[in-house]
């Protein structure tokens, strides 16, 4: 498969084609507790991240709930 590049908070990644984005988190080491994807501006479902694939140019924003008080 070839690769594509797609843009992460701002920063361009390449990746293989036919990436979800639960094989994301797994590439980038991405404790997903706590994580929400939106897709080119719309929220994925964590129940839709593993027939969620990326395609060029996709931008990700990747949002982790941080704790604290």
């Amino acid at each position: 498969m070839s690769d594509i590049t797609i843009k992460i908070n701002q920063q361009l990644h390449q990746v293989s084609a036919g990436t979800s984005i639960t094989d994301l988190t797994k590439l980038l080491s991405i404790a997903i507790t706590g994580c929400v994807f939106a897709l080119n501006q719309s929220v994925v479902p964590r129940s839709a991240w593993s027939t969620t694939l990326l395609s060029e140019g996709d931008q990700i924003s990747l949002f982790q709930a941080i704790a604290g008080g």
